[in-house]
């Protein structure tokens, strides 16, 4: 890999965080592989069981591994009451990732007939493995440990039988009658005995802005 390479990929936005998440399935992958065989050696677990009892132990080294090292900005920001259902998440996306790599050695073997021992660590550890990868780097940090910014808070629940306080909007004011710019009206003055004018009176506007 050459220097001008290895630099545009430390310099990418996502590099501090691949790599911490890069370290911490490392973590996790070798807690799995280290419990098991001290359980298969030194206890009379079944294969099954032993490898139940490590993969829960990977879990939890990369949960904590990742809410304390990868995601630690968005896990602090989300605060600790969140880490029950966080866990539930963060091993429902781990499962379906098994279950991605679980696919693809099982299309490579039983449906594509590659039976090789070969082909089945190209198929389960290479291939399935970095899609089982990908998608976990993306469950984590999309629906586990989402981005919260610092401050915001979640709108207050309404509680059974007490008044929502409700902004009233205030109330339209009336215009004001503009008699300066009125125009004028014609009314005929005088009567029965005398003679009879006419005089040029303001017109009043109502608070339409129509004339009346």
């Amino acid at each position: 890999m050459s220097a001008s390479l290895l630099k545009r990929i430390k310099s990418h936005r996502h590099y501090p965080e691949l790599s911490k998440f890069a370290v911490v399935g490392g973590m996790g992958y070798a807690s799995d592989v280290i419990v098991f065989n001290v359980l298969r050696s030194t206890t009379s677990l079944g294969p099954i069981s032993a490898k139940a009892l490590s993969l829960t132990v990977s879990i939890v080294v990369s949960f904590i591994g990742n809410r304390q090292w990868t995601y630690r900005e968005r896990a602090s920001n989300a605060g600790s009451a969140k880490i029950p259902m966080q866990g539930l998440i963060f091993v429902g996306v781990t499962v379906i990732g098994m279950g991605i790599q679980m696919a693809f050695l099982g299309f490579s073997h039983y449906v594509l007939g590659f039976t090789s021992l070969l082909a089945d660590n190209i198929s389960g550890n290479l291939l399935g493995m970095a899609v089982a990868t990908a998608f976990r780097f993306w469950g984590y940090r999309t629906w586990v440990f989402r981005h919260t910014p610092p401050g915001a808070t979640e709108p207050a629940a309404a509680v059974p039988g007490q008044a929502v306080p409700v902004e009233e909007a205030p109330a339209p004011e009336a215009p004001e009658r503009d008699t300066a710019h009125a125009p004028e009206a014609r009314v005929r003055v005088g009567g029965e005995d005398g003679p009879a004018y006419e005089r040029s009176v303001p017109r009043p506007r109502d608070p339409a802005g129509t004339d009346r």
